[in-house]
């Protein structure tokens, strides 16, 4: 009689630890599922977002045709060589290779490069995707596109280009899914190249420009060619509007220890714009740098600031 009570606890007990096996087994396959309705994908989309908007932000982008040594960021002007979209504007116009490492001005956006993509899109939708690296590990779907400081989700301003967005792509944006969005403040320069001039002053120099349509631009000093003679260091430069045949009137006339750092001139300081200015640089015992920039209309005024300043808006689901 014991010996048969001995057997059912045995029974028991392995039929006690079957069913906790098999309920242990149930558990884990269906824990994932039961936590699934709780889980988010933005730990996925907010990367993806955040890396788009960098790029497009702070990087020129690249071209190459794979033959070595050729390549360079105006992809825009190559865009069927293009290897990496970014609207920054180049730091430098450097002719060191090496220097393009570092030549992304963050958050400056190059107007030729924002029509370039608005474009590219239109013409290959696909190629613009794997371009942006959104269709390489997976598919992602996005919008991207430029807005005037005061836009909202609810109330979207485009900045405009004529009667179209200067920049919308990609598809419209979901109501119902999951959207990660991120926006960054960027200002525009207008579509006009950028240049820059290098004097190495040894005594005197100067050099004349002629500039389409002048609303703003900007002279630096970058340093004395000798630095004894820093006392003696002179910059001046004059302006003459070419429509109204005025002589050359100077804007920066400076010497000595005073002339240092930037100087920047925007429409208050250049009237009676026309279809082309002349800049005059003087410059004695000091090396010169100036840019130029061609106003641009996309975007809000900001202080005395001499580029418009808008939102990039990048979604991602």
């Amino acid at each position: 009689m014991q010996s048969d009570n001995r057997a059912q606890v045995s029974l028991d007990f392995l039929a006690g630890i079957s069913i906790f096996l098999l309920t242990l087994a149930y558990l884990m396959v269906q824990i994932p599922a039961i936590f699934a309705p709780f889980q988010t994908q933005s730990t996925d989309f907010q990367p993806v977002a955040y890396r788009t908007a960098m790029i497009l932000a702070e990087d020129t982008g690249w071209w190459g045709n794979g033959t070595p040594g050729q390549g360079g960021i105006d992809w825009e002007n190559t865009p069927d060589d293009a290897r990496r979209i970014g609207l920054a504007t180049n730091k430098r116009n450097p002719t060191n290779f090496s220097e393009l490492m570092n030549r992304g001005r963050a958050g400056i956006l190059n107007e030729n490069k924002i029509k370039e993509l608005n474009s590219t899109y239109h013409a290959n939708a696909t190629r613009v995707r794997y371009l942006l690296g959104l269709d390489i590990m997976r598919t992602y779907w996005y919008n991207i596109s430029l807005h005037y400081l005061n836009s909202t989700t609810a109330d979207p301003k485009y900045i405009p280009n004529n009667t179209h967005p200067a920049l919308c792509i990609g598809n419209r944006i979901p109501e119902t899914a999951e959207v990660e969005k991120m926006e960054r403040l960027v200002t525009i320069e207008g579509d006009s190249e950028v240049g820059y001039l290098n004097i190495d002053a040894t005594n005197t120099s100067n050099v004349t420009l002629r500039l389409p349509k002048l609303d703003s631009f900007t002279v630096m000093l970058e340093g004395f060619a000798e630095k004894n003679r820093t006392a003696d260091a002179r910059l001046k430069v004059s302006l003459n509007n070419t429509n109204t045949n005025c002589s050359y009137d100077p804007v920066i006339n400076k010497s000595g220890l005073l002339i240092g750092g930037w100087h920047s001139f925007n429409k208050t300081v250049i009237d009676d714009l026309c279809e082309s200015n002349d800049v005059r640089i003087d410059a004695s015992w000091c090396n010169v740098s100036y840019m130029w920039v061609n106003r641009s209309d996309w975007g809000d005024r900001v202080g005395d600031m001499s580029m418009p300043t808008a939102k990039l808006v990048v979604c991602i689901w």
